[in-house]
């Protein structure tokens, strides 16, 4: 046999145009006109700094990119308005804050979000399309000279692939120019083998992609009773106490730590003004509660000896066998205080702020008020309710109108717009069958009609049964305003004849 093997046939490396070589911006800007002036279009310029009116000489056309980035943001805009409106009005109807099923101020910022983001994954990758990127490699690179084309040379490129190219011709072009150097750019000849050390990286990067998915993949799919990852170790670990559990780290062994003494609850910086309680206190409440800024009485309760601990008396007696005090010798003379307003103040238990003791329920739940805690629950307040608007408050066009605007926002989504307790939200818990659901008091029940305008106003602040209180959420004027507006409700649907303007009662 003949061991004889043929011959790899060797091409000469492909040409892929001419490039010149110049040391000035002008001569290159004037070159790159003759040559479009020549009629080759597919030019191209390289320079270590912009060079101004560089598009004009080579004849560059506008770009039509800005096309791509005004459709997709177009799109964009479309696609989140449609999406809005067909969730909010078709999929899910649902109405929040008093807003409409199709409301285009409320979508405007998913609408922006969208259009951005559209417009710009589009800009992006259409501009990488139309230059033709990536590209890994340029002819020119092979040319040493044309490094200084970031230092201080400018080329001027006319690429092979051009209709009107030819090589004598271009070349005769270019010389004529007046560059420093005319060069025929050529198929980098260097070997296209990918050196097989690549092959192995390759595979071990593809492999360890591997583990994480694998990782993730065991952790679904086995059962543990320890946690899985702790990533933020800190905050998993973090030395904590429940609520109502017991600890060795405070004296009295209580977890839950009192307010700061002197702490002024929110909205209750004049506990005292019916402006802000809607009724008038009773002077007792105010002797229980000196402080008319609405100081807790947890500041009486750190500076005041604990109601089921002895009275700080360092000189009493301690209790007999029936835990009455023992008589004092030494202050038997002195008048021994009455029964109802000598007993000190025990503590709540549950809130562990101290209330009087006072066996008028309306005294013990103001000072609860005063106190800036809640009423007791189930008991009905029974304070000196105002029946009218405070001085601070004036009955005009505008507080009307700000009392059904809120009422719209905040209270129709439950109690209806019409107050009669079937809002979206009942008639959603209807559709669905909801049996845990309690359907909202009407404002025209009869109880509700009774009640004075104060009483409204201290349910809308402080809450009744399950509805929460909107003293967060509306300010005291706001809710004075509700207020008037759900007795104007009440009376629309109870108007009598003497409710009608004199110059109207006869059309």
């Amino acid at each position: 046999m003949s061991d004889h093997k043929p011959q790899k046939t060797v091409k000469p490396p492909r040409a892929f145009g001419w490039m010149a070589e110049y040391d000035d911006e002008n001569k290159m800007l004037e070159a790159a006109r003759k040559v479009r002036d020549a009629g080759y279009t597919r030019t191209d310029v390289f320079a270590p700094f912009p060079v101004h009116g560089i598009d004009e000489a080579l004849g560059i056309k506008p770009t039509i990119l800005p096309w791509f980035s005004l459709i997709a943001g177009a799109t964009g805009t479309g696609v989140a308005l449609l999406m809005q409106c067909w969730m909010n009005a078709v999929d899910y109807p649902y109405i929040i804050s008093g807003k409409p099923f199709i409301s285009l101020p409320a979508f405007i910022p998913v609408t922006f979000e969208l259009t951005v983001l559209f417009a710009a994954f589009t800009t992006v990758f259409a501009m990488l399309a139309l230059n033709g990127l990536p590209r890994l490699s340029n002819p020119v690179f092979t040319n040493p000279k044309f490094d200084r084309a970031t230092d201080d040379r400018f080329f001027l490129w006319v690429d092979a692939r051009d209709k009107y190219f030819n090589s004598d011709s271009v070349k005769s072009l270019l010389q004529a120019t007046g560059p420093l150097g005319v060069e025929e750019v050529r198929e980098d000849d260097s070997s296209t083998e990918i050196p097989k050390g690549l092959y192995g990286i390759i595979g071990t990067l593809i492999l360890l992609t591997i583990i994480p998915l694998t990782v993730v993949w065991n952790i679904r799919s086995v059962r543990s009773g320890s946690p899985r990852w702790h990533v933020f170790f800190d905050m998993d670990f973090q030395p904590f106490r429940k609520a109502q559990k017991e600890t060795t780290q405070f004296a009295d062994g209580r977890t839950e730590r009192p307010p700061v003494p002197g702490t002024v609850a929110r909205g209750t910086q004049s506990g005292d003004d019916p402006y802000f309680l809607g009724y008038t206190p009773a002077n007792d409440t105010a002797a229980i509660m000196p402080s008319v800024s609405g100081i807790r009485l947890v500041s009486a309760q750190e500076e005041s000896p604990a109601a089921d601990s002895a009275p700080a008396n360092t000189d009493a007696e301690p209790a007999d066998s029936d835990g009455q005090p023992a008589a004092e010798s030494s202050s038997a003379a002195a008048p021994e205080p009455a029964q109802s307003t000598a007993q000190p103040p025990s503590t709540d238990q549950s809130t562990g702020e101290l209330v009087a003791e006072d066996p008028s329920a309306g005294k013990s739940e103001a000072s609860q008020q005063a106190a800036g805690g809640t009423v007791a629950t189930g008991a009905e307040p029974d304070y000196a309710w105002l029946s009218s608007l405070p001085e601070q408050v004036q009955a005009d066009d505008r507080l009307f109108e700000l009392g059904q605007r809120k009422f719209n926002q905040v209270c129709a989504v439950c109690h209806g717009y019409a107050g009669y307790g079937n809002g979206l939200v009942t008639q959603r818990a209807e559709s669905i069958g909801a049996t845990y659901w309690l359907q909202p008091t009407s404002v025209h029940d009869p109880r509700v009609q009774q009640q004075p305008l104060g009483r409204v106003y201290y349910t809308i602040t402080h809450g009744k049964g399950k509805m929460a209180g909107y003293s967060s959420s509306l300010n005291v004027q706001e809710r004075w305003a509700v207020a008037v507006y759900v007795k104007s409700l009440q009376r629309s649907q109870n108007a009598q004849s003497g409710d009608v303007p004199p110059d109207t009662a006869g059309q």
